[in-house]
C-alpha cells in the first residue's frame, strides 16, 4: 500500500464494502428465502449502521484532507523540533493479515516572543526513528490560528513510498524465493516492535506495563517506556531505478533486538510485480 494511504479512508472503505456486503445478504434473504424476513431486516439493519459508520469516516477523511490541501497552499509554515516518537496504543489498524499500532510525531516551536506551539503529526504507518533526517520538520500553520495546522512528514518518508511491511514474509515463503534467486539490495532503517503478548494465560492485545524482570521471564522486549512486546521485525529500506522507495519488514523476530539495525545492506528475495511475495535475508 501506498504510505500516503489515509487511515481513515482505508477503514471508511472496509466499513462501506461490508455495508454493501451485509445489505445485499439481508435483502437476498429477505427476498428468496420464505420465513426468513426477520432474519432480512436484521442483517439489513446491521449493514447500514456500518454504511453509517463508513459515511461518516468518510467525511472525516474528506475535512481532514481539504484541511491539508488549504494549509500547504496557504503556504505558512515553520520548522518545529521533534521531542517525542512514540505509537498510539488505543488504535490499532489492520491491513491484509497484518495489524499494528501507528505511530506519531511530537513536535514543537518557540516563535521570537517566547511562545511555545506544539504539534502532533497525524497516525503513521511505519516507525519513522531511523528515517528522520534531522530533529525539525516542517508544519504549515498560521500562528494566528495555531490549532489548525498539518505536521509534513514528507521529508521523512514520502507519500509515494510503498509499504510492503503488510505482505507476510513466511519461512515457506522463503525457500521458494532464495531457491529462485531474484534479489535487490536494500538497508535496514530500524526496527519495529509488535505483536500480541500472552501473560498469566491471558491474551493481552497491544501493550502491557510490566517490571522489566518479569517481562524477561517472559521472553519479551521492552521498549524505552517499559512495555512488553512479543518481539520485533526488521525494516528495510530499497529505492527503484523509477525513485520509488519501497520498505519491507523481515519475519517476525521473538525478544529483544540485538543491534539497531541500520544501514546494513541486506537482500530482498522477491517474486512477482511489485514485489507480490518477498523475503528480507538477514
Amino acid at each position: 500500500m501506498k504510505n500516503g494511504q489515509s487511515i481513515l479512508k482505508l477503514l471508511a472503505l472496509i466499513y462501506l464494502l461490508v455495508s454493501a456486503v451485509l445489505m445485499t445478504v439481508g435483502a437476498a434473504v429477505g427476498i428468496l428465502v420464505s420465513g426468513a424476513g426477520l432474519y432480512g431486516i436484521i442483517t439489513g439493519s446491521i449493514g447500514f449502521l456500518f454504511f453509517v459508520i463508513g459515511l461518516i469516516l468518510f467525511v472525516v477523511y474528506k475535512q481532514a484532507s481539504n484541511k491539508k490541501k488549504k494549509l500547504m497552499e496557504a503556504g505558512q509554515y515553520v520548522y518545529a523540533k521533534v521531542t517525542d516518537i512514540d505509537v498510539n496504543p488505543h488504535q490499532q489498524v489492520q491491513v491484509d493479515r497484518i495489524a499494528m499500532h501507528p505511530f506519531y510525531i511530537l513536535c514543537s516551536y518557540v516563535d521570537g516572543s517566547g511562545n511555545q506551539y506544539r504539534f502532533k503529526s497525524g497516525p503513521l504507518l511505519y516507525n519513522p526513528s531511523a528515517l528522520l533526517k534531522s530533529d525539525q520538520l516542517k508544519v504549515y500553520v498560521n500562528l494566528s490560528r495555531p490549532g489548525r495546522y498539518y505536521v509534513d512528514t514528507n521529508e521523512i518518508l514520502p507519500e509515494t513510498a510503498v509499504l510492503h511491511k503488510f505482505k507476510y514474509d513466511s519461512m515457506r515463503q522463503a525457500q521458494q524465493l532464495t531457491s529462485a534467486g531474484k534479489y535487490v539490495t536494500a538497508v535496514t532503517c530500524g526496527v519495529e516492535l509488535a505483536g500480541r503478548i500472552t501473560v498469566n494465560g491471558l491474551a493481552k492485545p497491544g501493550f502491557l506495563k510490566l517490571p522489566e524482570s518479569i517481562a524477561r521471564q517472559f521472553g519479551l522486549s521492552l521498549d524505552e517506556r517499559g512495555r512488553a512486546f512479543w518481539g520485533y521485525t526488521v525494516l528495510c529500506r530499497y529505492t527503484a531505478k523509477d525513485g520509488t522507495i519501497h520498505i519491507f519488514a523481515s519475519r517476525g523476530i521473538r525478544g529483544e533486538p540485538d543491534r539497531p539495525y541500520i544501514g546494513e545492506p541486506v537482500k530482498v528475495y522477491y517474486e512477482g510485480n511489485n514485489y507480490r511475495k518477498y523475503h528480507v535475508e538477514l
